[in-house]
């Protein structure tokens, strides 16, 4: 049997030695491959595979030994046990979770013992769904180089010093917001899947996390740049849970301030201190490489003690890092200012807006990175400004971006790829007591990192 086809603008041809039977079968397999190839899925299935292994290989332990994290447990669970589908009228930190809600509710008819693990594995696609996307070739009008995205999709994977943000559900609106930001970048879909794609996902991204408040002006740009109607539609899904979280923001916004009278704590030397201990220098160098060799804030290294000279050298350093992000914006193409506008925009925000912790400031708690997740988005942006500058037709910005690149590529990035085991909990032996327990038994549950959950048998 000789097999043949067509991809792109490239014909071949195979010859195989096998019966009719065994023919019939090999080429309708090779028909459904050619068509995955043909329509562009491939390249996105195989890069999110592989980017769901990647982590799944930097912490075993994520489904080896799960449990809930954080708000998955105390929060987005209970709620759902509880009330069902009105569990996504609740607000939480004064805006919508929907994507959190959503698993929470689809992990409902499964037993609690089985729930963390759909949890975890929901939180891995959202995770590696960025990355996937952005191979994709609807991203291609946007960055036309394959191999650039395809760069951009491993530091999506491989982001230094994120531990916070990696495999639990409570952090997914982070990955979520980013796949948000692509699609509103993208080429318009050619069929009905793939808008109903955009639009659920842009709807439920919306309304999971404040960030339709900061993706709302990057929609706005997109259309000016791109009219159309289908831009115009992604625009105002949008505005309009942009416009739901804002009012739901504002509405919380006395309980959200009055937990705190510390202040914001803001001063030049913080403000070195935020960019360069949990922004540029994880991004660089590593979390690691910053912690054996003390230059983290909380250490007093030299970079961040007392006096004249560190101030000093810590502004230098930031001026340096703001010009080199100056460049790669005036230089770089649409797609990096989007994405510099978004990271700007979430970034000022968190200066002025959050949660202080007792008696400490809120720029103080940035600074020695209390909170690590106000980081992703913004190293991220670091890493994409380095890899414009890379690719720069400019000698000059070559040399600097490739330089601090190598140094995130070769240090960072294999300093911070293994995460430490997730601590072990008493989840699964109290959940199969649970399983047993008469109706009304209320039991708490250990959950990570240092939280618990309250249930009452229904």
């Amino acid at each position: 049997m000789r097999l043949g086809g067509r991809l792109g603008r490239r014909r071949f041809a195979l010859t195989v030695t096998c019966d009719q039977r065994s023919g019939a079968q090999i080429a309708s397999l090779g028909g459904a491959i050619l068509r995955v190839l043909r329509h562009g899925a491939f390249l996105p299935a195989l890069v999110a595979t592989a980017a769901m292994l990647l982590l799944w290989q930097r912490c075993p332990s994520v489904l080896s030994l799960p449990s809930f994290w954080g708000e998955d447990g105390w929060v987005w669970y209970p709620a759902c046990y509880a009330d069902g589908w009105r569990c996504l009228l609740l607000d939480h930190s004064g805006y919508l979770q929907t994507i959190s809600m959503l698993v929470a509710l689809a992990a409902q008819p499964f037993p609690l013992l089985h729930a963390p693990k759909l949890f975890a594995l929901a939180a891995l696609v959202l995770q590696a769904a960025p990355a996937a996307f952005l191979v994709s070739r609807r991203m291609a009008p946007a960055i036309p180089r394959l191999g650039l995205r395809l760069l951009l999709a491993f530091l999506l994977i491989a982001t230094p010093g994120m531990s916070e943000v990696f495999a639990n559900l409570t952090n997914g609106q982070w990955h979520l917001a980013l796949l948000c930001l692509l699609i509103l970048m993208a080429a318009v879909p050619l069929g009905w899947s793939g808008r109903v794609f955009d639009s659920l996902v842009l709807l439920v991204g919306g309304l999971s996390g404040p960030f339709a408040v900061f993706l709302a002006p990057v929609a706005v740009l997109w259309w000016l740049l791109h009219r159309g109607r289908w831009v115009c539609w992604r625009m105002l899904l949008m505005l309009g849970t942009a416009a739901v979280q804002a009012s739901l923001i504002l509405l919380h916004q006395a309980s959200r301030t009055e937990r705190g009278g510390a202040g914001l704590g803001v001063s030049l030397r913080n403000l070195d201190t935020i960019l360069l201990n949990t922004i540029l220098g994880p991004g660089t160098f590593g979390w690691q490489a910053m912690k054996r060799n003390g230059w983290l804030a909380g250490q007093q290294g030299w970079l961040f003690g007392p006096g004249l000279w560190p101030l000093v050298l810590s502004t230098l350093l930031v001026l340096a890092a703001l010009a080199l992000a100056a460049l790669a914006l005036w230089r770089g193409g649409w797609a990096l200012r989007c994405f510099l506008l978004f990271v700007t925009l979430e970034f000022m925000a968190g200066l002025v807006d959050g949660l202080p912790i007792g008696d400490m400031t809120l720029w103080h708690q940035l600074a020695v990175g209390v909170a690590n997740r106000y980081s992703f988005h913004p190293i991220l942006a670091w890493l994409a400004i380095l890899v414009s500058l890379t690719v720069d037709r400019a000698w000059a910005c070559r040399l600097a971006g490739g330089l601090l690149l190598a140094c995130a590529l070769l240090f960072a990035i294999p300093g911070d790829w293994a995460l430490a085991p997730l601590p072990p909990t008493n989840f699964q032996a109290q959940a199969r007591i649970f399983a047993k327990a008469p109706r009304g038994t209320v039991m708490t549950f250990q959950t990570r990192p240092i939280f618990y959950m309250t249930l009452m048998k229904k």
